[in-house]
C-alpha cells in the first residue's frame, strides 16, 4: 500500500483509489507521491482486469490542495526547478494517456497540482459541498503552474476564458467549475461516487460518458472567435495592462505567465509543456516568491492555536452564536457565522435596525447567488441559522457572543452588562471594538474572564485577518474558544495584547498621522499616494482616509494620540478637516470624484493651515523620502508592540499588516522590509528625520532591536 495512493480489488472492472496521504493532514503532492502514482498508472496499464479508474479523497474537505510547497521553500536552482516541473508533467501524461477511463471525484480543495491531476483525467465530476474549491492559486505564491496547467486549461476551457483563471488564482465552487467547463458535472457529495461509476459504465458499453453531460452553454461563433490568433493576441495585451495598472510591476510570477501564454500561442503542444517548465523554473529563486511562500506559510502557522494559549478548542464545537449590532459590520459577522452552519442570532434594539441588517444579509446572498458561489438552495439554508430579534433571549446557550454596537464607551458598558445576565457564565463575550481598551469594556462584567476582543476587519466577508485580544484577566479557556470561532470562520486569526488599537490600528495610526504632516508640506500633495502605490501599498493614505471615513479616522486617531501620547500627536490638519461638511448624504472626503485631486475646500483648509503657522512655503520630497516618512514609524511603533508583549513575535506583525492593511506583501511585512534595508539605517533614518519633526524619534525597543541586528519576541 503506497503512502497516499491507497485501493483495493478491482470490481466489474473498476479501480477505486482512495487519495490519503497519512503522514499529512491533507493531501498534497510531494515528490514521493508523484513517483508512487507513476507506479500505480504502470500496474494499472498491464492489469487487464482493470477498465476505469476512480480516484476519490480519503480526506474530507480535501481532494488535492496542490503541491507539498515546503519542498519548495529551498528550491531556488533554476535547473532542479526545471527537473520537478518536468517530472511531475511526465506523471501526468502517462495519465492522461492510459486507454482507459479516469474519473476525479473531487470533494474539497483541490488546488494547482490537484487540479492539474484532475486534468489529465479523462472526466471529472464536483460535489457540492462549501468546502470545495477549484483552481490554480499558484499564482498567489509567486509561481505558475507547473505540471501542465497552463496547456490543458485552454484546451479544455478555450484560451480566452483560462487566461483570467491562471492569473488570478481565483478558486471556484463546484457550480462554478461546472458552469466555467472545468468539471463535467456537479452533484451531492453523496452520490459522487454513483455517479462516477455510472460514467464508466456507460463509458465500457458506448466509449464514452459525454452523453450524461450538459452541452457547453457557449454559442459555437463564440468559441469560433476565440480561437482567432488576434483574439488572444488582444486578451493578452489587456491582461498585461490590467496586471501592471494593479501591481505595479512588482511581481514577476503574473508577467511570467502572460509571457508564456504568449509563447503558447506559435508552439506545438509538446512545446507548451517543455515552455512551461522553463517558466516556472526562474521563478522559485526570486526574492518575491520567497516572500510570498513565507506569508503562505505563516498564514497556515496562524490557523493553529498558539501553544501558550494553554487549551484547546474544537472550532466544530462552535454551533450556536450572537451578534449584538445590526450594522454593516455586525451583518456581516452574522452571515459568516450562518454560512459555516451556526446558529446565529441578529439582536438590534430597534425592529428597523434588525430588518436593515437581514436586508444586507440577503444582499449579500443573493450576490453570491448571481456569481453561482452559492444556489438558491443553499442561500435559503443560511438565512435559516439567522434569527432576526430585539431581545436577549435564546442567549443562554451560546457559545459566543460578538458585539458589534457603536464605537462609544458608555454603550458597550451597558451591552456587556446586559450580556452577563443574558448568558451563561461559559459563553465567551467578544467586542468588535477596533480602538477602545477591552478591559475597560469588561470593567464591571461578572467573570471578566470571558470577555475577549474579536477585531474583524470591513468589510468582514472579505477581509481574511481577524485579530484576537486576549486582556490580563482573559481565561485560557476563553481565549481558545474566541479562537476556535476565528477558525471556525475560516479567517487567519491573530493573537494580541490589550491595548489601544490592538496591533494593526496601533501600527498603522503613525502611517496615517504621519500622511496628515505630509499633507501640509508637500507642494503636490497627491505625491503622497502615488508614493504609496508605487511601494505596494493597495491605496494611498488619502485615499485610504476616504475610505475610512474621516471621522472614523480622526476618532481613532484622537484614542490613540490619548494612550501614547506625543509621539501620536495628531497632525494639525487632522483637527481642521472636522469642519469639512459632506454633500447630502456622502460623507466628507480629502479627494474629489476624479480621485487625482484634492477637493477645494480640503485644499483651502491646507492652505490655511500653512499661512498661520507662519510659514506659506511648501516642499518636494522623493518618493523615496516620503516612504520614509511614512513606513518607517510603523517599524518604531512595531519594535514597541515586541517589547510590550502585545505580539509574541515578529512574523504576527508581518502577518497582521499584510492581511489586515495590504501592506505590500512581496516586501514580506514591515519588519521583514525593516531587517532588509537594516535596522541600524532604519534608527539613523529616525534620528534624522526627528531633527525637524520630534515625534519620529527611533524608540529605545528600535534601538535595542537595531543592536541586536534582529526582531525578535522582546527586546533586551
Amino acid at each position: 500500500m503506497s503512502d497516499m495512493w491507497h485501493h483495493g480489488e478491482t470490481r466489474d472492472g473498476i479501480l477505486r483509489v482512495t487519495i490519503n496521504r497519512a503522514d499529512k493532514p491533507v493531501n498534497a503532492l510531494s515528490r514521493a507521491a508523484l513517483e508512487e502514482l507513476r507506479e500505480l498508472i504502470r500496474r494499472v496499464k498491464a492489469d487487464s482486469s482493470v477498465r476505469g479508474v476512480l480516484f476519490q479523497t480519503g480526506k474530507p474537505g480535501t481532494f488535492i490542495a496542490g503541491a507539498d510547497i515546503s519542498e519548495f521553500q529551498d528550491l531556488t536552482d533554476q535547473t532542479a526547478a526545471r527537473e520537478v516541473s518536468q517530472f511531475g508533467q511526465s506523471v501526468f501524461k502517462e495519465l492522461e494517456e492510459l486507454r482507459i477511463p479516469t474519473v476525479a471525484l473531487i470533494s474539497g480543495a483541490c488546488l494547482g497540482g490537484g487540479l492539474e491531476f484532475s486534468l489529465a483525467c479523462r472526466y471529472r465530476v464536483a460535489d457540492d459541498a462549501d468546502k470545495t474549491k477549484i483552481g490554480l492559486p499558484e499564482v498567489q505564491l509567486g509561481l505558475l503552474p507547473g505540471w501542465g496547467g497552463t496547456v490543458r486549461l485552454p484546451e479544455l476551457i478555450g484560451f480566452i476564458d483560462a487566461l483570467p483563471l491562471i492569473l488570478s488564482g481565483q478558486q471556484l465552487n463546484g457550480f462554478q467549475a461546472r458552469s466555467r467547463g472545468l468539471v463535467h458535472d456537479t452533484v451531492p457529495t453523496e452520490a459522487l461516487d454513483s455517479v462516477g461509476e455510472k460514467i464508466l459504465k456507460t463509458h465500457f458499453e458506448v466509449g464514452s460518458a459525454r452523453s450524461l453531460f450538459r452541452a457547453s452553454k457557449k454559442p459555437g461563433w463564440q468559441r469560433f472567435i476565440e480561437r482567432r490568433s488576434l483574439v488572444k493576441k488582444y486578451a493578452l495585451k489587456k491582461a498585461r495592462a490590467e496586471v501592471l495598472a494593479k501591481t505595479g510591476g512588482h511581481y514577476p510570477a503574473p508577467l511570467a505567465i502572460l509571457d508564456l501564454m504568449q509563447q503558447h500561442l506559435a508552439t506545438s503542444r509538446e512545446q507548451r509543456f517543455a515552455n512551461e517548465s522553463a517558466g516556472i523554473a526562474s521563478l522559485p529563486g526570486s526574492p518575491v516568491t520567497r516572500e510570498c511562500i513565507r506569508l503562505f506559510f505563516l498564514q497556515e502557522d496562524a490557523k493553529k492555536p498558539p501553544e501558550d494559549i494553554g487549551a484547546y478548542c474544537d472550532p466544530k464545537s462552535i454551533s450556536q452564536a450572537a451578534v449584538l449590532g445590526a450594522g454593516a459590520m455586525g451583518a456581516g459577522i452574522a452571515l459568516l457565522l450562518a454560512r459555516k452552519g451556526v446558529a446565529t442570532r441578529l439582536k438590534d434594539i430597534k425592529p428597523e435596525f434588525v430588518s436593515r441588517g437581514m436586508k444586507t444579509v440577503r444582499e449579500l446572498l443573493q450576490k453570491d447567488v448571481q456569481r453561482k458561489r452559492l444556489t438558491e438552495r443553499e442561500a435559503a439554508h443560511v438565512l435559516d441559522k439567522l434569527t432576526p430579534t430585539t431581545d436577549y433571549c435564546g442567549l443562554k446557550h451560546a457559545d459566543v457572543v460578538i458585539e458589534a454596537v457603536l464605537e462609544q464607551m458608555p454603550i458597550k458598558r451597558q451591552v456587556f452588562a446586559e450580556l452577563a445576565a443574558a448568558t451563561s457564565s461559559e459563553t465567551v463575550l467578544a467586542t468588535n471594538t477596533s480602538s477602545l481598551i477591552v478591559s475597560d469594556i469588561a470593567r464591571d462584567v461578572p467573570h471578566p474572564e470571558r470577555v475577549v476582543g474579536l477585531h474583524f476587519f470591513n468589510p468582514p466577508h472579505q477581509m481574511p485577518l481577524v485579530e484576537v485580544i486576549h486582556t490580563p484577566q482573559t481565561s485560557p479557556a476563553a481565549l481558545a474558544k474566541a479562537f476556535a470561532a476565528v477558525q471556525r470562520l475560516g479567517k487567519t486569526p491573530v493573537v494580541v495584547g490589550d491595548c489601544a488599537g490592538f496591533l494593526v490600528n496601533r501600527l498603522l495610526g503613525p502611517y496615517m498621522n504621519e500622511s496628515g504632516f505630509l499633507l501640509a508640506e508637500l507642494s503636490d500633495p497627491l505625491e503622497l499616494d502615488r508614493a504609496a502605490v508605487e511601494f505596494g501599498m493597495p491605496m494611498g493614505p488619502l485615499a485610504l482616509s476616504d475610505l475610512v471615513g474621516l471621522e472614523v479616522a480622526a476618532h481613532v486617531a484622537e484614542n490613540l494620540h490619548a494612550a501614547y501620547g506625543d509621539r501620536m500627536q495628531p497632525a494639525p490638519v487632522w483637527s481642521r478637516l472636522k469642519e469639512l461638511k459632506g454633500n447630502g448624504k456622502e460623507k466628507p472626503k480629502l479627494l474629489d470624484s476624479t480621485g487625482k485631486a484634492l477637493r477645494p475646500q480640503v485644499a483651502q483648509i491646507v492652505s490655511t493651515l500653512r499661512r498661520e503657522s507662519g510659514s506659506s512655503k511648501t516642499g518636494n520630497l522623493s518618493r523615496a523620502a516620503i516612504i520614509e516618512r511614512l513606513v518607517y514609524p510603523i517599524f518604531n511603533e512595531a519594535a514597541l508592540c515586541l517589547a510590550e508583549g502585545i505580539v509574541r513575535r515578529p512574523e504576527d506583525v508581518d502577518l497582521a499588516m499584510v492581511f489586515g492593511t495590504g501592506f505590500a506583501p512581496f516586501r514580506g511585512g514591515p519588519l521583514r522590509y525593516a531587517e532588509s534595508i537594516g535596522i541600524a539605517q532604519v534608527v539613523d533614518a529616525l534620528h534624522r528625520m526627528a531633527g525637524t519633526h520630534p515625534h519620529l524619534a527611533p524608540s529605545k525597543a528600535l534601538i535595542d532591536f537595531a543592536k541586536a541586528g534582529r526582531f525578535s519576541g522582546r527586546a533586551s
